[in-house]
């Protein structure tokens, strides 16, 4: 397949061009020092937000996933959902892809532009796709290195969060004023681009959306500056509906692998939905969730009928020790996979089973969806940000378009609309206009969190930056400065060992993150004490 070959080139292109940790100080003479955007992109794409399956898993499934409650771990073999931290599936899954799939190969196509103009709008889109992994590393680790990162040294000084996200705004500003003015001359991308297939004006639209996402996050640590940020985005296009979307196709794993992201690393049996999840989906209105069934299976057990219990959730960091007990195993408990994620296992009837993969539906990953926007202007109208509109119409579209994204490629009598409004209007999802504005804040981020499903990394971010919705202490957290009786939770991954290792001054500098250090108990800067 044509782009399989892309891939591949550029893969061998990164062999030579980009280092592991910024250890490689001397480049081969026989590397390959230009390259064309075109070739960079789907890289930067691809591992940089984790196409490949294990990487996915190390990253998602293995911290953010279990730190926000999607899913809960249900086999001995690992114990990150306890927050034991694992430096392989940090380095491998956050770290590396950050550091050598986006910004190092970011800063070696800037120094090709004053030679190639010409790439100069290719260049700007992937200013953006790295200003969304700097987004994404910096609210998981907090302070990192960045001005310098990239460059080829191994000391490099680590930059504080409150820079970075101030740089974003930068970048992704820059790059939306260059990009619409249509320049003459220049290249574009094609299928290589694995998000957008070259369309400059989704480019556009999700840059100023994730401007307004960076502005909220500030919004408790710096009002001025996110207010001000995000009214500049709101008066840019933005996503409008759910063909917006910043997808990455997973078809291109199917094709070259044979299975989609999520479903392997649920047939194998690792992990089941979280209690959070069910109970969330069972109990927030005065009906169940109409996405239940496209986000949960029914449990084995019901379905042949060994139980009565049709949805459940395992809680998070159970013991390694207790997960043989049955209430916790998997055949009682309800997978991830509903008819979103296209398998057999919810049209079984009750006393047949069969949850095998139909191969029917592929779904996408989804970096950034019509659905948050929706949420991100509700929660901007709540705070009286100019052009965010009405906060109710936003908070209800936002809902609307989850029904619509997770409904799209589903089976007929898979999913009801009839439903609809009654979980609209009804329990903890009714809007009141009059209600205080932590009631509203927690409504629109309890709907983000389930709209956003299953981009994790998000999800874990806007916990941490509001304390929404109310995630249950894990059972057993194996660290130390953790207590989870005490109902603490994790609040970033420490630095890598690669780091400790080779970049020791600067990662274990005592002025790092306001002062505090390192540690998974140590707040980012716009982490302002919202939960324990």
């Amino acid at each position: 397949m044509k782009l399989n070959k892309a891939l591949i080139i550029v893969t061998s292109v990164c062999m030579f061009s980009c280092t592991n940790g910024f250890e490689n100080l001397n480049k081969d003479p026989l590397a390959v020092n230009e390259v064309s955007p075109q070739l960079v992109l789907p890289y930067m794409q691809h591992e940089g937000f984790q196409l490949d399956i294990g990487e996915y898993q190390m990253s998602s499934l293995l911290y953010s996933s279990l730190y926000c409650q999607y899913i809960a771990n249900t086999t001995p073999s690992f114990n990150s959902g306890n927050y034991v931290f694992n430096n392989k599936w940090a380095e491998r899954g956050y770290w590396t892809p950050y550091y050598q799939a986006q910004l190092k190969n970011l800063r070696e196509v800037e120094q090709t532009l004053g030679k190639h103009p010409e790439y100069n709008d290719m260049y700007q889109i992937m200013r953006i796709v790295t200003a969304m992994g700097s987004m994404r590393i910096t609210d998981i680790f907090g302070d990192v290195p960045y001005f310098e990162a990239g460059k080829g040294e191994t000391q490099t000084p680590y930059d504080s969060q409150k820079e970075i996200y101030y740089d974003i705004f930068k970048e992704l500003s820059e790059a939306v004023g260059l990009l619409k003015q249509k320049r003459e001359g220049q290249l574009t991308y094609g299928s290589e681009d694995l998000m957008f297939q070259g369309n400059v004006d989704q480019w556009i639209k999700l840059a100023n959306s994730l401007r307004l996402r960076a502005a909220i996050r500030l919004s408790f640590i710096d009002p001025d500056k996110a207010e001000t940020e995000g009214t500049a985005a709101l008066k840019e296009s933005l996503m409008t509906s759910n063909e917006d979307n910043a997808n990455l196709s997973t078809s291109l794993y199917i094709e070259c692998h044979g299975n989609p992201l999520v479903g392997p690393c649920s047939y194998r049996n690792e992990f089941r939905a979280s209690k959070t999840m069910v109970d969330m989906l069972m109990n927030t209105s005065s009906i169940a969730d109409p996405r239940l069934t496209l986000m949960c299976s029914q449990t084995e057990a019901w379905v042949s009928g060994e139980s009565e219990v049709q949805y459940r959730g395992v809680p998070n960091g159970v013991a390694q020790a207790d997960l043989a007990e049955e209430e916790y195993s998997n055949r009682f408990n309800s997978n991830v996979w509903g008819y979103m994620w296209g398998y057999t296992w919810n049209n079984a009837d009750k006393g047949s089973h069969t949850p095998t993969p139909s191969g029917d539906i592929i779904r996408p990953l989804v970096m950034m969806n019509y659905a948050e926007v929706c949420f991100l202007k509700a929660e901007a109208a709540i705070r009286g940000w100019e052009g965010a509109g009405d906060a109710k119409s936003n908070y209800e579209a936002g809902i609307k378009a989850s029904f619509e994204e997770m409904r799209a490629g589903a089976p007929e009598g898979t999913y009801t609309t009839s439903e609809d409004e009654i979980y609209l209007t009804t329990g903890k999802v009714k809007w009141e206009d009059n209600a205080d504005f932590e009631t509203r804040l927690e409504q629109i981020i309890t709907q983000k969190w389930i709209g956003i499903y299953p981009n994790s990394n998000e999800a874990w971010a806007e916990f941490r930056r509001t304390g929404y919705p109310n995630l249950n202490p894990v059972v057993l957290s194996l660290e130390s400065s953790i207590n989870a009786e005490n109902g603490e939770f994790i609040k970033k991954l420490r630095y890598v060992d690669n780091e400790l290792i080779n970049n020791k001054e600067n990662a274990t500098a005592p002025s790092l993150n306001g002062g505090k250090g390192d540690g998974v108990n140590v707040r980012v800067w716009w982490d302002t004490n919202r939960y324990n």
